[in-house]
């Protein structure tokens, strides 16, 4: 990507930290470590990791995340104070956590991903039906961090991106959305101690994980391109469904000319 003046580019090199690890999602309802995206445990944890590392010797955290459905004010302020909230249970000297709130265009988000701050996408999500940001990300050639269960696991491999592994748990009535998200449901809880040492790892020894990385990369340019992914979906279409209906012209026969009987004047 070539270098731009656009605003949201320009703010992010004015961050101190020269390694953001970024998370993208909304903050669900749920408790500590409950919501669906996980992002108050992912705040949580890598405040954990990094606490009381020399200033220049530790990474931030950066969240494209909003607390509810909107992009308010109100909604901002709610954002900022449940980072507060989770801070204040961290004892010690912590690294810092930014916040990107807002609507963003594909431009936006792709200087985002670009950003030479931007290092690694992290998400310790608990259930994903596909997970767009984890293969839109994987195309920049940088590390991941993801749970090792859902949707995304289809295209990112894990001899590529840093896997954290973990249980299946009952969903938490905190976290509960009538008709969508079930309580009797099971799904993903990511292991803390894996969590610390694969934050730690990708910080740590990002220049070896690159190669990895680019080859993720590849992997999703390649197998998953729209024209990749056409030709899968059409041939399963015809190994499926061999013959589609098709337009038939309608022939009647041909009826013959019918005289009727001339009438005699009487």
């Amino acid at each position: 990507m070539k270098k731009t003046d656009s605003k949201i580019y320009q703010d992010l090199l004015k961050i101190p930290e020269d390694f953001l690890f970024l998370v993208v999602g909304h903050w669900l309802p749920g408790d500590m470590g409950e919501d669906r995206k996980n992002i108050g445990f992912t705040i949580k944890a890598f405040l954990e990791t990094f606490k009381n590392r020399p200033v220049n010797k530790r990474p931030a955290l950066l969240l494209k995340v909003q607390a509810g459905a909107g992009t308010s004010i109100m909604d901002r302020e709610l954002l900022l104070d449940k980072i507060d909230a989770i801070r204040k249970t961290v004892k010690g000297d912590l690294p810092n956590v930014y916040v990107l709130h807002g609507d963003m265009t594909d431009t936006e988000v792709n200087e985002l991903y670009n950003s030479p701050k931007v290092k690694a996408m992290v998400s310790l999500t608990k259930g994903e039906g596909f997970g767009r940001p984890l293969l839109e990300f994987s195309l920049i050639n940088k590390p991941i961090i993801a749970s090792a269960w859902s949707g995304h696991v289809d295209f990112l491999d894990k001899e590529f991106v840093t896997f954290v592994g973990g249980t299946l748990t009952p969903v938490h009535p905190s976290a509960a959305v009538d008709r969508m998200i079930l309580r009797e449901s099971l799904w993903f809880t990511p292991d803390s101690n894996e969590v610390g040492r694969a934050f730690k790892n990708v910080y740590d020894n990002y220049d070896k994980l690159i190669g990895n990385a680019k080859r993720q990369g590849h992997k999703s340019r390649t197998n998953y391109s729209y024209e990749n992914m056409r030709d899968l979906v059409k041939t399963l279409l015809d190994s499926n469904i061999p013959e589609f209906p098709t337009q038939v012209q309608l022939k009647l026969p041909q009826l013959k000319k019918i005289e009727l009987p001339k009438l005699k004047k009487v």
